[in-house]
């Protein structure tokens, strides 16, 4: 074969010489932190070793107001568990720890130093702390059960509100939005493997490169494959802009305009997803919704080496590998009345993990009264699409198309209605070959049970779904979320009828995943039946992954069996086996690797063998590459970071109070942030400068400074927040400036009846010209604070409405100047007489 270009040479020379300078590279999991039905932080970074994993004790303690505070330059953390009287310390140059009056020994490993932050392990922290942590690697879920009760709990009946971070349809705050242009070109943001391997005397080597960032004012995606021993196209790239808020071409209001390598959607009983093709895609409809009331598709990239598992309300469906087109794609995914709860789980060959949710309601889907989306596909020179639908009342919408298909060109009505506990439908298709279809459809919920039921009447009519001898074909669907069973029957055009038996049972049960599949068909008396069975689990270090298929009519025989296995081993070492057999050929292959972390990149070694005796064995390289445009300096990592957007944030003390930082002002090191209403584990540096990585695409992102992590309390940051919308390969760059804010206290009295005495839940109120910027309440005694007041000229008076509601008068507002540099103004003190 031609050899490969010297880029990936240099880029493996590069990673040579910087990895370990790097540093050790991100977490290897992110876990969603739950207590009780509470989502208090939606990803909390964490580290594995063998059977430990390691979550941070600063960032958990804040988290659930437990008052702990870590040092980890000094390799200590102290404060207290509840109470004051239950003092904590830990010093890992002693290797001790003390609880209240209890020391204990640490043994090595049992604390790790990452990322400015102490890791502990799991086992220790329940032990430590008064609680119980459930760690869930299927889904990346940590459930805090406490077994006293937290402030954290008390806080949140207080609220009586979920603090779910990033949860779909969470409220606007209202935080000004931060422009990040599109550039003419820009540094990409590159994932990258490089391999060699040597089999049956050849010597191979392929490099794969997927690419992200800003080209010809669109947003940018490229993939390249040289040299790798796969059907799929050597390259392909898509120019698009993608806006959540509808802004794109003007009156058109599309979220979504692409050109280059598109994929056409699938449309019900037309044509399943298409593969990519060239042309372009235009769409006004929600970004990352079902295009089809009742079925989804997901599809998305996925590097070489990792592999993604997919949930269906918590029943194991299928797995994939990463596809030659660095894709992958779960095709034609049935929605139900009720709850739809996806999870996709990737795997790395690192041994990373990482969870996406995606959660639809279809009695919330309902589109308003007139409301239009619409989308428009076209995908190569034998695919194309035009689909719109329309709400014609609050439970009433229509659907039409156009489709053309290599098998013919179609045109589509349809109309879907809500009413109670039902959604039914009915939808027509004509052929331009002269067939035609018709269906009735009903879906609906009882109790834990769904239900969905159809009839289909064609005449001549083919496409993806149907052959042209079907005349009718009847439907009927149950789905109990682990338990499946669906039934099809075709009558022909002969009078010969089809039946078609599916059925899955799911199990989820101390860290394993089982499904349990059944295909039965019968066509004229020739009956023909296989299963399948799926398991998956993560625990303890361990991973393990396999599918048994079997046919049980006209013969009970096995088809292929494949098993995987992986095992973190040392440290950063990651040790995979893998079986696969063929029963009919025969084939066999059996497999090995071991994959290392190291810094910046990561390597592998593997060897295989078949069942002839073929040996083989290659090297690969993982790295990935994104440059950070303020210091102007490129980042490698070994886990991908192309597919996501980031952001640079920069907190800094606004003395002069222009909102830009200039002259004297200075950079504020540690500050801390709240992204989607939950915690953070970015804290900037001594230039005041974090980077917050791994930002969902084509999603906006709420990001304020965290008060609590600002060092001196005076501090408060001039801006409530700021909202992002992240793009893949982009870096949104934010200052947040801080001012310093000063404080008015006082008391409350009331005079009647020749007596004077402080009076509690006085309301106060401060004024900057006619407006309220803040507001106080008294305590039992009459005493106030207004806390945080920027500087400024104001009015301070006790609230008017207060006093007429009360029958009572005070005494005259008072003006209230806060300087510059802060200012403590005391004693206003206002008389309130009957």
């Amino acid at each position: 074969m031609r050899p490969l270009p010297c880029l990936p040479c240099l880029l493996l020379a590069l990673a040579l010489l910087c990895g370990e300078a790097a540093g050790a590279d991100g977490p290897d999991l992110l876990f969603e932190v739950r207590l009780g039905q509470h989502v208090v932080a939606e990803a909390i970074p964490a580290y594995q070793q063998g059977s430990d994993v390691y979550l941070p004790l600063g960032e958990l303690a804040r988290l659930l107001t437990i008052a702990i505070r870590t040092e980890p330059g000094e390799g200590r953390a102290s404060g207290y568990i509840l109470d004051e009287q239950r003092g904590f310390r830990l010093d890992l140059a002693q290797q001790l720890v003390w609880r209240g009056e209890r020391r204990e020994a640490l043994a090595a490993g049992d604390v790790l130093v990452r990322d400015g932050e102490l890791y502990v392990a799991t086992r220790l922290l329940a032990q430590w702390l008064p609680l119980d942590l459930d760690l869930d690697l299927a889904s990346l879920q940590l459930q805090v059960r406490p077994r006293e009760k937290l402030p954290l709990q008390a806080r949140l009946e207080r609220q009586g509100k979920n603090r779910r971070q990033g949860a779909a349809g969470a409220p606007d705050p209202g935080y000004p939005r931060v422009r990040t242009p599109y550039a003419l070109a820009g540094a990409p943001f590159i994932d990258q493997t490089l391999g060699l391997e040597h089999r049956g005397g050849r010597s191979d080597a392929h490099y794969t490169a997927y690419l992200t960032g800003d080209l010809l004012g669109a947003q940018a995606a490229l993939y390249l494959n040289r040299g790798h021993p796969a059907n799929g196209p050597a390259a392909r790239l898509t120019l698009g802009r993608h806006d959540p808020d509808a802004g794109l071409l003007g009156p058109l209001r599309a979220r979504s305009v692409q050109v280059g390598s598109v994929t056409a959607p699938g449309v019900a009983h037309i044509a399943l997803a298409s593969a990519s093709g060239h042309g372009f895609a235009i769409s006004n409809r929600l970004l990352g919704r079902p295009a089809r009331f009742d079925r989804h598709h997901l599809q998305g990239d996925l590097a070489p080496g990792w592999d993604v598992e997919l949930y269906y309300n918590d029943a194991l469906l299928c797995f994939q590998q990463a596809r030659d087109d660095g894709r992958y794609s779960f095709d034609d995914l049935p929605l139900n009345y009720g709850p739809n709860d996806f999870r996709l789980v990737f795997h790395g060959p690192l041994g990373q993990l990482r969870v996406e949710r995606h959660s639809y309601l279809l009695e919330q889907a309902m589109l308003a009264p007139g409301e239009l989306q619409y989308s428009v596909v076209v995908a190569g020179s034998e695919r194309a699409m035009a689909q719109a639908d329309l709400g014609l009342g609050r439970q009433l919408s229509a659907s039409a198309g156009l489709v053309s298909t290599p098998l013919a060109r179609y045109a589509h009505l349809g109309l879907v209605g809500y009413w109670q506990a039902f959604i039914a439908s009915a939808s027509a298709v004509k052929a331009v070959d002269g067939g035609s279809l018709a269906q009735l459809a009903l879906k609906t919920r009882i109790g834990p049970l769904s239900l969905a039921a159809s009839r289909a009447v064609a005449d001549g009519f083919s496409s993806d779904f149907y052959q042209s001898a079907v005349r009718i074909r009847d439907e009927l669907q149950l789905d109990a979320g682990l338990a499946f069973a669906q039934v099809r029957r075709d009558r022909l055009a002969s009078g010969a009828q089809t039946i078609e038996l599916g059925a899955r049972v799911s199990a989820y049960r101390y860290g394993m995943a089982l499904s349990h599949t059944l295909r039965w068909r019968s066509m004229a008396g020739d009956k023909q039946a296989d299963a399948s069975l799926q398991a998956s689990r993560r625990m303890a270090g361990i991973g393990l992954s396999g599918q048994l298929v079997y046919r049980i009519r006209p013969d009970l025989s096995l088809s292929t069996l494949a098993l995987e296995a992986d095992k973190h081993v040392g440290t950063g070492y990651l040790l995979g086996l893998g079986l696969a057999r063929s029963f009919d050929d025969p084939r066999l292959r059996i497999s090995a690797s071991l994959n290392k972390r190291l810094g910046s990149f990561g390597m592998g070694i593997t060897a295989s063998y078949t069942r002839h005796g073929q040996f083989g064995a290659g090297a690969v390289l993982f790295m990935a590459l994104g440059r950070e445009p303020r210091r102007a300096r490129w980042m490698a990592e070994a886990a991908p970071m192309a597919a996501t957007g980031a952001a640079s944030l920069r907190v800094f003390l606004d003395r002069n109070r222009n909102g830009i930082m200039d002259g004297g002002d200075m950079p504020i090191p540690g500050a801390g942030f709240v992204v989607n209403g939950g915690g953070s584990q970015a804290r900037t540096d001594e230039q005041g400068i974090a980077y917050l990585n791994r930002l969902s695409a084509n999603e906006h992102v709420d990001i304020a400074v965290d008060g609590d992590t600002l060092e001196d309390p005076q501090w408060l940051a001039q801006q409530k927040g700021a909202r992002l919308l992240a793009r893949a390969g982009k870096v949104g760059q934010i200052d947040f400036a801080v001012g310093i804010t000063g404080e008015i206290d006082g008391t409350a009295w009331l005079a009647a009846d020749g007596t004077r005495r402080g009076m509690g839940d006085v309301e106060l109120e401060l004024l900057d010209g006619e407006r309220v910027v803040a507001t106080s309440t008294s305590s039992s005694d009459g005493y106030y604070i207004v806390a945080a007041v920027a500087p400024g000229h104001y009015l301070l008076r006790v609230s008017p409405a207060q006093m007429a509601r009360l029958g009572l008068r005070a005494s005259a507002a008072v003006a209230v100047t806060i300087d510059a540099d802060g200012s403590f103004v005391n004693g206003k003190d206002f008389t309130l007489t009957p």
